[in-house]
């Protein structure tokens, strides 16, 4: 009877030796197939930009310096199907100013203007993926809210979006506008350009338009330091233009990075920050993907 007993026993350790063996042998398989995540590049930031997300026009027909929002969720699944690393725009602040480490293959999500579209539509797509988006919002749309002129985003709003994470930071307050620069002459952006001061039929001065700008930059920097509290001083050029004047007046009015609107990738040394636009109706996922490929 013991020799039975201790045949069975020898006979239960064999077989739960095998079945070690084989659970081991296929852990090993298993992490044999999970591929680690690919690196495209180190100690470098992408920007990309959006303006607005849309659906089509009551025609079908696709808006101009838009997405929608099924186009937006295909690039957001798509940058992380290709190990591209969505951080904060704090965190990339931190990695510019400070040389703080950043993620490998790191991309900012920001978008310009302010349209509440942000917060209708790309809002809860950036909140289903969990990832931190920012926007550069205009003040004076903001504050006057004439629906004539569309539709941004209120205070209420951008304060719920840094409270779950995303940003908000400078468009200028009334600077996103064309003016005129001569009695006939072609208008041109208000950020880079003097006035032309009709009614004393002469263009601004050079220290006219040196005080316009530099208070138009200081006094947004109070409204979000007013409305929205304490943070990073960012500034994007509207229409992407800027110059001598306008690199000067941001300077003296504390603004740390800015932003423009020529493509490439970023190291912690660009003060002039480059984005690549993925923000228009026939940028798909994969022609997305193939842009930023470019730049690494």
């Amino acid at each position: 009877m013991k020799r039975v007993i201790l045949s069975i026993a020898i006979l239960l350790g064999v077989v739960s030796l095998l079945l070690l063996l084989t659970a081991l042998k296929l852990s090993d398989i298993t992490t044999a197939r999970q591929p680690e995540a690919e690196i495209h590049y180190e100690n470098k930031v992408i920007v990309l930009v959006y303006h607005d997300v849309q659906e089509p026009d009551a025609a079908g027909m696709p808006r101009l310096l838009t997405v929608t929002p099924q186009q937006f969720e295909a690039h957001l699944k798509a940058l992380k199907d290709h190990s591209y690393q969505v951080i904060s725009m704090e965190d990339y602040v931190r990695f510019a100013r400070q040389g703080k480490p950043v993620s490998p293959n790191a991309v900012v999500l920001t978008f310009d203007d302010g349209y509440e579209s942000f917060y209708t539509r790309a809002y809860p797509i950036l909140q289903k993926h969990g990832v931190p988006a920012s926007n550069f919002v205009i003040g004076a749309p903001t504050d006057k809210r004439d629906p004539k002129k569309g539709q941004y985003l209120t205070w209420n709003q951008m304060r719920e979006l840094i409270q779950t994470g995303h940003g908000i930071y400078s468009h200028t307050y009334d600077s996103h506008r064309m003016i005129d620069t001569a009695p006939k002459g072609p208008q041109q952006p208000a950020l880079t350009h003097p006035a032309y001061l009709a009614q004393w039929k002469r263009s601004e001065s050079a220290e006219e338009f040196r005080k316009r700008i530099f208070s138009d930059l200081t006094f947004m920097n109070e409204r979000l330091r007013t409305e929205l509290g304490d943070r990073s001083k960012l500034l994007a050029f509207p229409y992407g233009a800027y110059n001598k004047e306008t690199l000067q007046a941001a300077e003296e009015a504390g603004i740390e990075l800015l932003f423009t609107i020529r493509e490439g990738i970023n190291t912690a040394s660009d003060r002039l920050v480059h984005r690549i636009d993925a923000g228009e109706p026939y940028i798909t996922a994969d022609t997305l993907i193939a842009t930023i490929s470019k730049y690494h």
